[in-house]
This record gives C-alpha cells, sequence and structure tokens, in this order.
C-alpha cells in the first residue's frame, strides 16, 4: 500500500502517539475558546466566573456565555467576572441543562467549545490545558480533571486570588476522585480504548471543536439526564479522539448527581442511552426492539434488473440472528408514479413488488441515493444484491471487526465479481479528513481484512433461492447438535462397555473400589 501524502491523524484513540501534551518553549495559543456555563439558580456561579477571570489563556480569546436556564431570581454574577461576558436566556418551552448548553455553543464564536458547569472552580491554567490539545489534535474531545469538595468557604475574591497565586491547588487535599480515573488507569489514559470509554466524556469540564460539535449534531435537547454522554457517543461516530487533560484541573463544588443519585440516574439514564447508543450493547436487553440507532446499518442497491434480488438478500438481512440492524434500500423510487400502465408487463415491475414487501417496516428505508454515512450507527455493510447471508452470517461478521479492531472487512462472492464490505463508522469518520484516498489511509494505518465467502457463510444467490423459505437454523447451532449428537452416543457405548466389565468381573470391581476408599480414609 502506498504511504499517503496527507498528514498523519490519530490512529483509533492512540492520541500519544501524535502529541504527548508537552508544549514547545515558544509555543502560543491561537485558537478562540468559548466557555459555556448552563445555570439554573445556581448560588456558587460567581465562584465559577471568578476563577475563569484568573484564568493565563489569552484574554483576548476568551469569551464566556452565562445560559440562564429558566432561573427563578435574577443572576448573581459576582463581583469578579472575565471581560468578554454574555449572558444568554433561554426562550421558550424548551428546558433543562441540555437545552442550555447547546443555545450557549449556538451563541459561541470561539473555536473550541468549552463546557463548566456553575459549581466549578478552575485552576489558573485550566483553559490553556484543554485549549493546547486541539492545536496539535484537530479532533480532540478533552476530558478535565477534577476533585470533589464537601465544604468550602470561599469569597468570589478568594477564588480569583488563589487561582492567579496558584494556591487554590491546595485548598482540598481530601478531595474526592471521579470515577472516570480508574477508567483512565485502566486504559492508558483512554490510549488502548479505541474510543469505547466515550462516557468519561462529562460535562462539567469537557471541550471540543466547535466543526466536529457541528459534524456529531450538538447536544439532543430532548434529553434531560446524560445528554453529555449521548453527546460523547456521537462525538466519536463523528471521529473524535477522547483525551484525558490531566493538567486541566478544577475543584467540583458538592457532589455530582451521579455521586447523589447514582443507581437512579443509571436507571433513567439505560432506557434513552439504549434507544440511541448500541454501543455497550448490554443495555439493548429487548433484543428484537426497533431501536432508535441500530448497531448495524446495511446498503443495498435495487433497480430494475436485480430488485427481486435486493428483496431477497434484504429479507436474509433481517432473519438473521443479528436482530439490530436497520437497511437502507437504495432505488428509483420517485420513478415509481401511479400512472396507468400494464400491470404484468411493466418494465419496472419487481421494484414496485420490492417497494411494497418493504413498504411498512420500519427497519427498512427506501431511498434515492446511497448514504454517504450511516451516522450514528457505528458500523456499515455495502452489500450487494446477489449476495446472500446465512442466518449467522452478520454476527460472525461484527464479532470478527468487534475483535480484530480493523476499520473494514471485505468478503467477495464464490464466484467473484461482487463484493461486501463491512466498515467501522468512527474509522471512516477519521479518515475521510484526508487529502489523499481516505480508503488507503485506513487500510494502511487502521487495518483491513479480506476473507472468503466460507468464513462467513455468504454465497451467491440463484433464481432458486428467490421463492425459497428462509432457514433461520443457525450453522453454529447445526454443528453443535451434531456433536451433542456424537458426544451423547460416546457416552453411551461408553456405559455399555463398563456395564459389561462389571458382569463379568463384578468382585474384582467392588473389591478394588472397597480398597480405594479405604486407602483415603484420613488416619486417627
Amino acid at each position: 500500500m502506498a504511504t499517503s501524502s496527507w498528514r498523519p491523524t490519530v490512529v483509533k484513540n492512540r492520541w500519544r502517539e501524535r502529541f504527548d501534551g508537552s508544549l514547545p518553549p515558544d509555543w502560543t495559543p491561537t485558537r478562540s475558546v468559548s466557555i459555556v456555563i448552563p445555570v439554573h439558580d445556581t448560588p456558587t456561579l460567581p465562584l465559577t466566573l471568578a476563577s475563569i477571570a484568573a484564568q493565563d489563556y489569552p484574554e483576548q480569546l476568551i469569551e464566556v456565555i452565562v445560559v440562564d436556564d429558566g432561573s427563578r431570581e435574577p443572576l448573581d454574577l459576582g463581583p469578579v467576572v472575565p471581560p468578554n461576558l454574555r449572558v444568554v436566556r433561554v426562550e421558550g418551552a424548551e428546558w433543562g441543562r441540555s437545552h442550555a448548553a447547546h443555545v450557549g455553543a449556538l451563541a459561541a464564536t470561539g473555536d473550541i467549545l468549552y463546557w463548566v458547569d456553575a459549581d466549578m472552580v478552575l485552576f489558573r491554567d485550566n483553559v490553556r490545558e484543554h485549549a493546547k490539545w486541539s492545536h496539535f489534535i484537530p479532533e480532540a474531545a478533552t476530558i478535565g480533571s477534577k476533585g470533589f469538595v464537601a465544604d468550602w468557604s470561599y469569597t468570589p475574591e478568594d477564588v480569583h486570588r488563589r487561582v492567579r497565586d496558584g494556591s487554590i491547588s491546595d485548598a482540598h487535599r481530601d478531595a474526592g476522585e471521579h470515577w472516570i480515573e480508574e477508567v483512565f488507569r485502566r486504559t492508558d489514559d483512554l490510549n488502548a480504548s479505541d474510543g469505547r470509554n466515550y462516557s468519561t466524556f462529562t460535562g462539567a469540564s469537557a471541550s471540543v471543536p466547535r466543526d466536529l460539535y457541528e459534524r456529531a449534531g450538538g447536544l439532543d435537547p430532548a434529553l434531560k439526564l446524560g445528554e453529555d454522554t449521548e453527546l460523547a457517543y456521537r462525538l466519536w461516530q463523528a471521529g473524535a479522539v477522547f483525551i484525558p487533560a490531566r493538567d486541566a484541573r478544577s475543584w467540583h463544588l458538592g457532589a455530582s448527581t451521579m455521586q447523589k443519585a447514582g443507581e437512579l440516574v443509571k436507571h433513567v439514564n439505560d432506557v434513552s442511552f439504549a434507544q440511541r447508543m448500541p454501543i455497550p450493547r448490554y443495555r439493548r436487553r429487548g433484543a428484537d426492539h426497533v431501536w432508535q440507532v441500530p448497531f448495524l446499518h446495511v446498503v443495498i442497491e435495487a433497480d430494475e434488473a436485480n430488485a427481486d434480488y435486493a428483496r431477497t438478500c434484504a429479507d436474509r438481512v433481517l432473519a438473521s440472528t443479528l436482530r439490530d440492524v436497520h437497511i437502507s434500500m437504495v432505488g428509483p423510487w420517485a420513478s415509481l408514479g401511479d400512472g396507468r400502465r400494464r400491470i404484468l408487463e411493466d418494465p419496472q415491475l419487481e421494484l414496485r413488488l420490492t417497494e411494497e414487501w418493504f413498504r411498512s417496516d420500519p427497519r427498512v428505508r427506501l431511498v434515492e441515493e446511497v448514504p454517504p454515512s450511516v451516522f450514528p450507527a457505528p458500523y456499515r455493510l455495502d452489500l450487494p444484491a446477489r449476495m446472500g447471508l446465512a442466518v449467522d452470517s452478520l454476527d460472525r461478521l461484527l464479532r470478527r471487526i468487534d475483535e480484530s479492531r480493523v476499520a473494514s472487512i471485505e468478503v467477495h462472492a464464490p464466484s467473484g465479481g461482487h463484493r461486501a464490505v463491512l466498515r467501522d463508522s468512527a474509522a471512516v469518520a477519521r479518515a475521510r479528513g484526508a487529502e489523499a484516498s481516505w480508503l488507503e489511509w485506513l487500510a494502511e494505518h487502521w487495518g483491513a481484512e479480506i476473507v472468503t465467502a466460507d468464513d462467513v457463510g455468504v454465497d451467491l444467490l440463484t433464481a432458486d433461492d428467490l421463492d425459497a423459505s428462509i432457514d433461520r437454523t443457525s450453522p453454529r447451532l447445526a454443528e453443535l447438535q451434531a456433536k451433542v449428537g456424537w458426544l451423547r452416543d460416546r457416552a453411551e457405548r461408553a456405559e455399555a462397555a463398563l456395564a459389561a466389565v462389571g458382569a463379568a468381573r463384578p468382585r474384582s470391581l467392588r473389591e478394588r473400589v472397597a480398597g480405594r476408599l479405604r486407602r483415603m480414609r484420613p488416619v486417627r
């Protein structure tokens, strides 16, 4: 594979290979930062603003947007505030932190969006330590370091002074540790996470480049809890690299919601997360649900010549042991008018039958063009209409790509000429910034595999398959059943042989067993 000519970017989540956080001596920041602070009756806001006013990041590169999410009392900003401060009030019926944080992001002008809760006190170099990463890694989504403080007696003036002179870091030696620290230790600061620990991107102190936020679609106002985790999942699928900004330190004033009501929060979030986030898969206990975001999105192209095969191909997908799947059926559906025609001589008959066949199935979308992306589904399979899957082919393919962590797996039909390609969506999103071939970059840096049709149980559909019933029995199950039968037969033969030995030499056998039992008795 020829070496790509474009600048390298981070592979998987191995950010340390690109930039380890050590700044050149002459480094000068150039990227502007918008600090967004959602507020709803939070009395500690003046302390947060005082700590931001004492930051060592260039003043002209910081703007602060306080978003008032329907506070019952007028906001108290306090006596020490950063110079570039705006207050935005939420209008309309929408409410909640997610909506307020998104309103702030829309109002922001900075290159980097940095969400800070109104009960945080940032150390002097906090903003600098967040912002530096996107100067070197454009996809950097950074996670600040925070300790939890149970008691404090600061005034805004105290905070401003102690942040400026650095003594704020010594104020709380017994501050509690955030749960994400254990994840960081287990994954070498997320270098070994492949992005799957996206839930460590917590909104109390997290930043992301604006363009990446926009590509991910922004925060979901419908979520009233866990919105930062759901955004983090979509950031991952949009190409984010998650980086613990360990030197971006802060104090969290009081316990977090998770610390105060963790089990109840998890109970509420698991339902919303299951709808929107296919990974991790344990949340989707109802295996036959049609989820908002599928684990796998399959793309099949249909035309007048192959629509009957496309229909059968899709039926096999839907009959798979992998139920968490959606299909985009690509075809010239708009050309199927309702005008008078000879029904049985219609050259578009098979297309019309295909449209009718899937008309009420929510898992199948009839689309006019091949989708450029299946975001935010984590996996995409481009499947030729003439390729037929065994009932467990998708499970075998997904298990293979999940274990190998490659960017793509190609499957070639037995007779050639047809190729199915399974791709990791997050890998594709990262690579599409390439100035040369992003496919080449993926294969060279992320990895690709080619498997045979036999490896995953794929065959070429024939005319006989078009009207055949689909066998839902897993080939693996048949293999296991055959093995169980073989073991049962072997056990029966062994029992018969043992019985024959016992009948021939019952006294000898009894004596040997009795002798062994005597030798096993403990000595008194």
